[in-house]
């Protein structure tokens, strides 16, 4: 004969073993979602803001790398022709930066070497038929003093050039361009920047002035490149030689006397060019006159940050005029550069 009270008290023990059972379950849940939510917002400050400063300081390094690579280009190119016995100079150009793995993709920037005017040349006077498609150069020594020896001297020529776009996502978006003998950079903002000038210079010298430049002509099939590892950029000599002002302009008696020296530009960063020469040519005052132009009116006034974000995707004329000139002289040089067939 079972006790009273016996079977009540067993079925109450086993309603509390299986609430202990419950409650330890709950608890279970519970530590798994806070240690769960934990995770993911660890994880997620780790992705909105850890990621984005390594992948920036990534694309820092890529646009860093690809600057140093074109400087270093245009050097041996200006090498080449100033000392004529470098037939060929290659640069390794890596237009990937690193990643971060399994969070991020690489930024991959795309090399172009392009056509300077794909469309055609221009008239004959040297003025480009379509303005806003045509990378060109012109130099040219005149006076507009009568009587004497006038023996002008004028060099004109389309130009094809090396073009970096960087898409960056983290780090500003840029272009870079080796047009001219000179590389500039371009921002999606409009800001441009000359980051290695062009051999221009001048020197005055008891009342003297002197002009000393260079006139680069870059030849070469148009290609392109984009994809992780490196390619070389090779730059292939092809002439060079010396044209100066020495006995173009002389009085009846055969004395020099002044004149004009004009260099004219289409290139794509324009306002990284005119700002450039504007600081260049400051200390001349009167005796430099610079414009730009996007078609066949002139402007002396600084461009707007329109304009400079215009001439991301067009060539504008920039025009340097220098008077009185005493001495002038310019190395004439043609390279071409080609891509390696392979990258590694």
């Amino acid at each position: 004969m079972v006790p009273k009270g016996t079977g009540r008290s067993r079925a109450s023990y086993r309603r509390r073993r299986r609430l202990r059972g419950d409650h330890r379950a709950v608890v279970a849940v519970v530590g798994t979602l806070l240690a769960l939510l934990v995770f993911f917002s660890l994880f997620g400050l780790f992705i909105t803001q850890y990621v984005p400063l390594w992948m920036e300081e990534n694309e820092s390094q890529l646009s860093n790398g690809l600057v140093t690579s074109l400087s270093t280009l245009k050097s041996g190119v200006d090498d080449q022709y100033l000392f004529g016995d470098i037939p060929t100079y290659s640069v390794p150009f890596t237009p990937s930066s690193q990643s971060v793995p399994l969070l991020s993709q690489p930024t991959v920037a795309t090399l172009s070497y392009l056509s300077g005017c794909p469309n055609g040349l221009y008239a004959a006077n040297g003025t480009p038929e379509r303005v806003s498609a045509c990378a060109f150069e012109t130099l040219s020594y005149t006076t507009t003093l009568a009587g004497g020896q006038r023996h002008s001297f004028t060099q004109t020529s389309t130009t094809d050039y090396l073009r970096v776009a960087v898409p960056n996502r983290y780090y500003p978006a840029v272009t870079y361009y080796f047009e001219d003998d000179a590389v500039v950079e371009a921002q999606a903002q409009g800001r441009q920047t000359m980051l290695v000038p062009p051999p221009l210079n001048y020197t005055q010298t008891l009342g003297n002035l002197s002009v000393a430049s260079t006139f680069l002509v870059l030849l070469g099939n148009a290609t392109s490149f984009s994809g992780e590892g490196s390619k070389d950029v090779t730059s292939h000599f092809y002439t060079s030689t010396t044209v100066s002002s020495s006995g173009r302009f002389l009085t009846a008696h055969g004395v020099p006397r002044p004149f004009n020296v004009t260099l004219t530009l289409g290139v794509y960063d324009m306002c990284g060019w005119f700002g450039y020469l504007h600081n260049l040519t400051a200390p001349l005052g009167s005796s430099a006159l610079l414009t730009w132009a996007a078609g066949s009116v002139a402007h002396s006034t600084f461009p707007s940050s329109s304009v400079c974000q215009a001439a991301a995707s067009a060539t504008y004329m920039v025009s340097l005029v220098i008077y009185n000139v005493h001495y002038a002289s310019v190395f004439l040089a043609q390279d071409a550069l080609t891509f390696n067939a392979g990258g590694l």
